[in-house]
């Protein structure tokens, strides 16, 4: 999930319905180039919040102050809770695991010996199904290796979910894409989420350079509601600079959210059930790099 537009640090108190254009963490996507992308439908949307003023010390985006969204879930893992060896971080409460540690990868990752990444100690993967290209047609495309690297997976006893990565600039394309992960799908199950990865793209044009902060909330309120329909559990992918100033997390409340922050601890204010660490984690059965992860057990339903 490698590549982003460029970061423009925009700090307003009420935040979420700024149009900023901000990086995430990675993107994968794939250029395609054609015809002019279609007009997005305009959304507008107002921002409930408590008047609270919240200081943060975010990692990738320094000391901000922030709004607080009225009913938005507070992160509520305490940091002191964290531990690490030379493979993965843990998290506990009440001395007990509580934790599960994963991975997420594509067919970037090449051929995966999963026994050796089982005995490594993940217990779950985030494969990637597909995405939709940033160029103007923005055509649809699928991970080639994804499905058998989910039955692979889940043959040695990991758990599996998958994310796609979205370029949608309208409610109709966030919706065709989750009926296009169902396609690939087929019959194969998976026990662990469908996640929405929709990113800025980084040092390239793309489609959805113009895409309105109050657009790509309801494109992803359109694809995680359609997810719901097909019978997935959605979740939604996200560094701090979009979950903060790109999307109006009060419009997706009901949605778990897999955070990406590369440090020691995470800062970000509101809950998310996954955590995205690191992009240069290291796992026995893979050659080079692979992005390490954690679930947290006591906030997850899919333990």
């Amino acid at each position: 999930m490698k590549k982003m537009k460029k970061l423009y640090s925009i700090l307003l108190a009420t935040a979420l319905i700024l149009c900023a254009v901000l990086s995430g963490c990675s993107s994968d996507g794939q250029q395609d180039s054609t015809t002019s992308a279609p007009t997005a439908t305009p959304t507008d949307t107002t921002v409930k919040t408590t008047g609270d003023k919240i200081h943060i010390n975010d990692s990738t985006l320094g000391e901000i102050w922030i709004t607080e969204l009225a009913g938005v879930p507070k992160n509520t893992l305490d940091n002191s809770n964290f531990t690490s060896d030379n493979s993965f971080k843990y998290y506990s409460k009440g001395g007990k695991p509580a934790s599960m540690e994963g991975i997420d990868i594509s067919s970037y990752n090449g051929n995966i010996d999963w026994q050796a990444v089982k005995d490594s100690g993940v217990d779950f993967a985030m494969i990637r199904i597909g995405g939709r290209g940033y160029g103007d047609d923005g055509a649809l495309y699928p991970d080639e290796k994804a499905i058998d690297n989910i039955k692979n997976a889940q043959a040695v006893g990991i758990k599996t979910g998958v994310y796609f990565f979205s370029q949608a600039i309208t409610n109709e394309e966030a919706v065709a894409e989750a009926d296009y992960i169902k396609k690939l799908l087929g019959d194969t199950k998976i026990d662990f989420p469908v996640a929405y990865d929709w990113e800025i793209i980084k040092d390239d044009d793309a489609r959805t350079d113009n895409v309105s902060a109050a657009q790509a909330t309801e494109c992803a309120k359109a694809f995680c509601d359609r997810i719901k329909q097909l019978g997935y559990t959605p979740i939604i992918y996200s560094p701090s600079q979009e979950l903060y100033f790109k999307y109006d997390l009060t419009r997706l409340a009901d949605v778990d959210i897999w955070y990406c922050e590369y440090s020691d601890t995470p800062t970000f204010y509101y809950e998310f059930s996954m955590w995205q660490y690191t992009a240069n984690g290291y796992v026995d059965g893979i050659d080079g790099a692979v992005d390490l992860n954690v679930c947290f057990t006591d906030i997850a339903d899919y333990d």
